[in-house]
């Protein structure tokens, strides 16, 4: 009953929004009788025309409606200047959409009828808005409700209603003229306390300001920047769990500011901005913020048929870490002891820099594109504050310190081949050199995630190969009781990588055809110098992936299905006691194949489907009952997690679901529809409530899954 009661009220709160919500097309155009407007909203109980022409009366000149929902009337109108509204459903005033110009102080349409009878619509401002609230403002956004039941939960096997989710986003985006524009989106959420309460926040935001020669963008969480030189070290971001990537631009999760500027035929684009790594929202409850600012610059210029390219990037940590636990540092040690320090918070202060240049140039009249770009790399880590270091009156304050405890640096180069000259053919060719000088001993490597130079060794983080596992970690990362950690690595070995990618495409009639190959090696050596290690330290390996997909139109709006694959091989080659002191395992093999598609079953009404296989090639298996041997056995897994969905979508901005399995579009922080990692999500969440758990048993729980659920999307 209370399933029943919650489906009943979403539907009713949908039914309302989506009444008050429809956006509409309209024109005006000189007929023979005289000037006809047009109005397109199938779902208005009624349309009018305002204007000064009829004493702007709200029902002297209504509109008739034909099959198609467009309503239109014509009206004779004398040679002269003229403003008018649309007035729907007896109330609302709207100035027309397709009309540009807006004129008078209450974002009227404005219209002038010739000599001949023709409409004239010039001068003026043309019109922003989609309400009539004001001509110069936009607004946009969607409302989601997401009904989940499940059942078989750990202890509970009963079919147990989740906490709704409902989320709210709305987008004002102001244009004052050509040259000042801006955007606010704001998030309402069900909260995680009682089911009342009631979470807001600013989502996302920019102001874009244009002046001269210059335009500077100030901006808050959106995909904001895109440097377009071949090892995009400033840009996309790979989504794990999507078979073929997906990629989006750099700015989720980040907050900075822009500055674009031309001169001498010099393009220049400069970046300033502070990182949060984890949870925008700062919910302690999950993680809290760690700074990380960002510091970019990016300048080209074309000579002849070449665009010559320089790019900067520096990423500077700044986390506080609490010392008054387990948290070791042989070299932040002995600092404290010799200077006597009392600071019992530091903060950890890494920079990592890279400075590089390319070229890119046109080949064959275009079908052919050439890229390539040398960079170098350098990393330098220390603790540089202490909360007690300084001291005023009776108390202390922050202080700089000056702590180092590794370095290390290296080059990159890439070269890309395009081509589009044998169309319907696509071909993308990418060859990646990557060169990490050694540590000394005693020097350590500290990162919180991913250090920068893993974004050029492969596309995904499977393809990327990180020599070595953490030796330690700090804990309590910005507050007491943080669960953020920090990742502390021995010394770095000599490393090296080649990395080869090639990416097709094919469009011919119905179908769509893409393949992608990623070829890496790698190898590298450790000094032997390390406590653990008596034996030789080298090591290599190699990494293969083939992906693709299909996909075809098979009745246009009725019938399409896609098919994706990806497969993953690797090989790690070294000696028994580096890979136990280094502890290190040889990455699972794994065979993703994913079949999806959307049929029409009535008008509004279509099926979708998302079926998804996993493989897990020789995966340990656990040992049998009464078995004492202690000899590791190996074998395939596979699971199984299917998704259909039943969808209603009585307009193109609405649509209601009823489905079963767990959803793989992702619709946290993320655009309305979603993103195809939501089996990465799900499986993630699994691991960080079951610490205990490895991959396979997160698949395991995943293809387990029982789930219906129920989500109403409108967008307006």
């Amino acid at each position: 009953m209370k399933l029943a009661r919650s489906v009943t009220f979403l539907l009713a709160t949908a039914t309302a929004l989506v009444l008050g919500t429809a956006p509409a097309l309209s024109g005006v155009r000189a007929v023979e009788d005289g000037v006809e407007f047009t109005y397109e909203d199938p779902y208005a109980a009624s349309v009018s025309l305002a204007g000064d022409f009829n004493n702007w009366s709200m029902d002297s000149t209504p509109l008739t409606k034909d099959d198609e929902g467009v309503w239109s009337v014509v009206v004779d109108l004398e040679p002269g200047d003229y403003e008018y509204k649309f007035v729907v459903n007896g109330s609302e005033w709207v100035a027309d959409p397709e009309n540009p110009l807006i004129v008078g102080d209450y974002g009227n349409s404005g219209l002038t009828v010739a000599e001949d009878g023709e409409v004239v619509l010039e001068g003026g401002v043309g019109a922003i808005s989609n309400t009539a609230v004001n001509s110069r403002v936009r607004l946009t956004g969607w409302y989601r409700a997401i009904y989940d039941s499940q059942s078989d939960l750990p202890r509970d096997p009963r079919w147990r209603l989740k906490r709704p989710e409902h989320e709210f986003y709305i987008s004002v985006d102001p244009t004052v003229n050509d040259n000042v524009e801006g955007s606010a989106t704001l998030h309402m959420s069900t909260g995680s306390g009682d089911i009342t309460e009631i979470h807001a926040d600013i989502y996302s935001g920019h102001i874009l300001l244009r002046g001269g020669p210059f335009t500077a963008e100030g901006w808050y969480n959106e995909e904001s920047i895109q440097f377009d030189n071949p090892l995009e070290y400033l840009g996309h971001t790979d989504l794990e769990g999507t078979i073929p990537e997906e990629h989006i631009k750099f700015g989720r999760g980040a907050q900075g500011v822009n500055l674009t500027t031309g001169f001498w035929d010099f393009d220049l684009v400069g970046v300033y901005a502070s990182r949060y790594d984890y949870d925008i929202r700062n919910d302690p409850s999950i993680y809290d913020n760690t700074d990380t600012d960002l510091r970019a610059a990016r300048l080209k210029r074309p000579v002849g048929p070449v665009t010559l390219g320089a790019t900067y990037v520096a990423h500077v940590d700044g986390w506080w870490i609490d010392w008054t636990g387990g948290n070791y540092s042989p070299d932040l040690e002995d600092y404290i002891e010799e200077s006597g320090s009392t600071s019992d918070w530091f903060e950890l202060s890494n920079t990592e820099q890279i400075v590089g240049l390319d070229a890119a140039v046109p080949l064959a009249d275009d079908d052919v594109n050439v890229r390539a770009e040398y960079a170098f790399y350098s990393y330098d880590g220390l603790f540089d504050m202490g909360n007690r270091e300084k001291v005023e009156g009776d108390d202390y304050s922050n202080g700089a310190i000056d702590v180092p405890f590794g370095e290390t640096g290296g080059w990159a180069a890439r070269g890309q081949v395009g081509i589009e000259s044998f169309q319907p053919f696509t071909v993308d060719l990418e060859a990646t050199r990557f060169v990490l000088d050694g540590m000394s001993g005693g020097e350590e490597f500290v990162s919180f995630g991913d250090p920068s130079w893993w974004n050029w060794i492969g596309r995904t983080s499977q393809t990327r190969q990180f020599p070595g596992t953490p030796i330690r970690e700090y804990t309590e990362v910005r507050y007491d009781g943080s669960p953020l950690t920090v990742d502390v690595y021995g010394p770095l070995p000599d490393y090296e990588t080649w990395d080869f990618q090639f990416d097709g495409g094919l469009g011919f009639g119905i179908f769509d055809l893409g393949i992608e190959y990623d070829y890496s090696m790698f190898e590298g050596s450790f000094i032997d110098t390390l406590g653990w290690l008596q034996a030789d330290g080298d090591f290599d390996g190699t990494t293969n992936r083939l992906a693709g997909r299909a996909s075809a139109d098979v009745l246009p709006d009725k019938l399409q299905v896609g098919l994706s694959f990806e497969s993953m091989n690797h090989e790690l080659n070294a000696g028994e006691e580096l890979l136990t002191g280094a502890q290190w395992g040889e990455p699972l093999d794994t065979f993703e194949v994913i079949l999806d598609g959307r049929f029409e079953v009535w008008r509004d009404w279509s099926v979708v489907g998302d079926l998804r296989l996993m493989t897990y090639r020789d995966a340990p298996q656990d040992a049998a009952e009464g078995d004492t041997t202690g000899v590791v056995e190996y074998d395939d897994e596979s699971f199984f997690a299917p998704y259909l969905a039943l969808v209603y979508e009585p307009r193109p901005n609405v649509e209601l679901r009823f489905s079963y399995g767990v959803d793989p579009m992702n619709y946290e922080d993320t655009p309305v529809e979603g993103r195809p990692n939501g089996r990465e999500r799900w499986r993630r969440e699994y691991l960080w409530d079951h610490s205990e758990h490895d991959v396979i048993d997160a698949e395991e729980a995943l293809a387990d899954a029982r789930t219906l659920g129920v989500m109403a999307v409108i967008m307006f």
